[in-house]
């Protein structure tokens, strides 16, 4: 009795999956229409790729990611918001990285204040990421805030983070030299 109620859950679990097979081919093209940048294509994509692609909720929440990168792609940041505010609530396994998107939304919308919680709420999940840091800086340069930037890129440096975008601000504040 006990191997037919095994066999029986391996039996339902088989079933599961096979019922909950993902189809990423959609969200797939929605990605290529973001880097070609046909944003408004990719979010059509990506909103039926959400309705038919029976998306498991990491896949839901990494859409709901490419939605607001869309957006924000095409200078629509109260609509990045909304999506990543979805993307958020999915809690998906680096959902740090939804707050540094959704901070950087709000930084686009002129919420200094929600971007700096967004950013700190990310340090908070993972401690010590370069890109909080740096993405705080270019939110204090935005504002015209700049000895507080350039203490930010500083400590994004100082972690560990080595981009070109933020040696490029290093350069411009003269803490490093520019390469020859």
């Amino acid at each position: 009795m006990a191997s037919l109620n095994r066999a029986s859950f391996f039996y339902l679990l088989l079933v599961a999956s096979v019922a909950h097979s993902e189809d990423l081919s959609v969200c797939m093209r929605g990605w290529d229409a973001t880097q070609n940048g046909d944003h408004a294509r990719a979010v059509e994509l990506f909103n039926s790729c959400i309705k038919d692609g029976n998306l498991s909720n990491a896949s839901l929440a990494r859409t709901y990611r490419n939605i607001g990168i869309a957006h924000r792609r095409e200078k629509k940041p109260v609509k990045a918001i909304e999506a990543y505010n979805k993307a958020i609530a999915l809690h998906p396994a680096d959902v740090w990285d939804d707050y540094i998107n959704r901070g950087n939304a709000y930084d686009e919308a002129n919420d200094l204040d929600r971007a700096l919680a967004d950013y700190d709420q990310a340090l908070k999940l993972k401690p010590n990421y370069g890109e909080a840091f740096y993405n705080r800086g270019i939110a204090f340069e935005h504002h015209k805030i700049f000895e507080k930037a350039k203490a930010e890129f500083v400590h994004a440096y100082q972690v560990g983070l080595r981009t070109e975008p933020l040696y490029e601000r290093l350069v411009v504040y003269g803490l490093v030299e520019k390469k020859q």
